[in-house]
């Protein structure tokens, strides 16, 4: 396993209102706190990101332990150290709304009397954890976001714009009225709930921070034969036409696209559906993959859909023309544990029967001649 340098910040971003007065949420950090302890101690690198203002119950056995003095500062620090990292888990909770100007000294009371009031300016603060990728979009991003009296449905909502804002890979949901239940929302739509079972949900982040993602490599290869592709291209046709309607998800209140499916030209070329699908694709977006190896997918051109090495795998497998993926869990099929799409760990896994549920991710099942899923 390589070491990976892991940025984990904790507890309130405040915004200051003069040198004494802080406007902050109420948290103490706990949990990242000590989940920088549970990493240093899987062999991980943790710098710590911490407010000066609090008095933490639990400073765990890392190395490197950072401090800012308010929002502004953690913004710096965060994007500074967003290059040194190949994780970052945003557990700080930064307040939205700050002053507009910090006073100089302190708020003068002088000429006030009691039940007077005081008209300060606030501004939205720019979201810190947006700028992560973008500084370095090979890094492994953990947002997390909490509600206040919200049942689980919205939760997972407001998990999944945090989530789709950051292009995050995981994010860490709760709400106020229960903070040991916790929720991993994953991109997919994939949600996970852990009631009080602390070590699963470490290990279930862990597994976030040391996966290893496949990569896209365009040939220019003229490659396959123009006929074969168009047959390959008239299946992908009837596909979309047949299950058009189950691609589409509402998701962070717009139409998602979820899922795919996967076209077999010959031996060594698969035709795909694409990895970006914020609207419904049609036959033309679809991609030509014409290898894949350990952790390397080769396209003509653009990038298949993440799932593109498991349906591979799969029809090289289970034999069939064409296979097709879903975002809905099939009864009484075998169903597999869940790993992120694109990983090593989703890949490498052994592929049961033509016909199986992948936990929280949905089916994977063969076609037949009728792109009807083959039951028998």
């Amino acid at each position: 396993m390589d070491k990976k340098n892991v940025l984990i910040t904790a507890g309130p971003v405040y915004g200051k209102l003069d040198d004494n007065k802080l406007v902050s949420n109420r948290i103490r950090g706990i949990w990242a706190t000590k989940f920088g302890d549970y990493l240093s101690g899987c062999g991980h690198h943790v710098t710590l990101l911490l407010p000066k203002v609090n008095s933490f119950e639990h400073i765990p056995s890392v190395r490197n332990v950072v401090y800012h003095d308010g929002y502004y500062e953690y913004k710096e620090k965060c994007e500074e150290l967003a290059w040194e990292n190949n994780a970052a888990v945003m557990a700080g909770a930064v307040v939205n709304w700050i002053p507009k100007d910090v006073i100089v000294g302190k708020m003068a009371t002088e000429g006030f009397k009691e039940g007077d009031v005081q008209n300060i300016p606030f501004i939205l603060a720019p979201r810190v954890i947006d700028r992560m990728k973008k500084v370095n979009p090979n890094l492994t991003l953990i947002g997390c976001k909490m509600t206040s009296g919200a049942d689980q449905e919205h939760t997972v909502a407001a998990a999944y714009k945090t989530l789709i804002g950051a292009k995050c890979n995981v994010v860490v949901a709760n709400d106020l009225s229960n903070l040991k239940r916790k929720l991993l929302v994953y991109p997919d739509g994939a949600t996970f709930v852990y009631e009080n079972e602390f070590d699963a949900f470490n290990l279930a982040l862990l597994r976030v921070i040391e996966d290893i993602h496949y990569k896209t490599i365009e040939s220019k290869v003229t490659y396959p034969p123009h006929f074969l592709l168009a047959e390959a291209q008239e299946i992908m046709k009837k596909i979309i036409e047949k299950y058009r309607d189950r691609f589409v998800h509402r998701k962070d209140g717009v139409d998602r696209v979820f899922g795919g499916a996967a076209v077999k030209i010959d031996h060594n070329a698969f035709l795909l559906t694409p990895r970006e699908k914020e609207s419904m694709f049609t036959v033309h977006d679809c991609i030509v993959v014409t290898g894949v190896s350990e952790r390397t997918i080769t396209t003509l051109h653009g990038k298949a859909s993440l799932n593109a090495p498991l349906l591979i795998k799969h029809l090289n497998t289970h034999g069939g023309k064409a296979v097709l993926h879903l975002h809905e869990q099939l009864p009484r099929i075998p169903t597999m544990d869940y790993a992120p799409p694109g990983t090593v760990r989703d890949n490498d896994r052994l592929i049961p029967t033509w016909l199986y549920n992948i936990d929280g991710h949905g089916f994977i099942g063969t076609l037949d001649d009728n792109c009807d899923l083959r039951m028998e």
